[in-house]
């Protein structure tokens, strides 16, 4: 039988459980939108920054500011990690698809390179202040500018040349991004 844990022992632990569930669905559906839907790799680099954050829950209080460093965390590690077998591609998009991204979406999100691809999910999507945006990236407001700029154009150009007459998938996933590709047309 093992001895009870202390209160403070529980409180933590309490704590650590809240932050996960706070903030790993929504991280390691970053992580999936960044890999293009390589599930184990995103799983690893989400539960590496969870871990690291966990460490750090006194610093990481306020949520959006939790949101941009673990996300900063996992385009940070996403580079620097090496890369296991590549899965295929029908189960990168069976991963996606569950989460309401086509074809077209996939073709978008794949022209970008990793950083504008993080700007684009957490200002477009995940709908994170510019700031935060900006912590993930590791850039100033000026270069996230353009950084997003160029990110939306060209994600528009290759979600265009792909959606064609291709019927839609509904969801709110797709809806997001698909305001994402109407507002670089404006």
């Amino acid at each position: 039988m093992q001895p009870a844990a202390s209160p403070s022992t529980a409180a933590a632990e309490a704590q650590h459980a809240a932050f996960r569930e706070l903030h790993g669905p929504t991280l390691h559906g970053f992580a999936l939108l960044l890999t293009l839907g390589d599930r184990a790799r995103a799983a690893r680099l989400s539960a590496d920054a969870l871990a690291d954050a966990s460490e750090r829950l006194g610093e990481l209080r306020h949520p959006e500011r939790a949101a941009a460093w673990l996300r900063c965390r996992v385009v940070r590690d996403v580079t620097r990690r090496r890369r296991g077998p590549d899965p295929r591609r029908s189960d990168r998009m069976a991963i996606l698809e569950r989460m309401d991204v086509d074809d077209a979406i996939i073709a978008g999100l794949a022209a970008l390179s990793l950083r504008e691809r993080a700007a684009l999910v957490a200002a477009n999507i995940e709908r994170l202040g510019l700031p935060d945006v900006a912590v993930i990236v590791g850039r100033s407001d000026r270069q996230l500018s353009d950084l997003l700029a160029r990110a939306r154009t060209r994600y528009f150009r290759a979600y265009a040349a792909t959606a064609g007459d291709a019927l839609p998938i509904a969801g709110p996933t797709v809806d997001r991004v698909r305001a994402i590709a109407a507002r670089a047309m404006t």
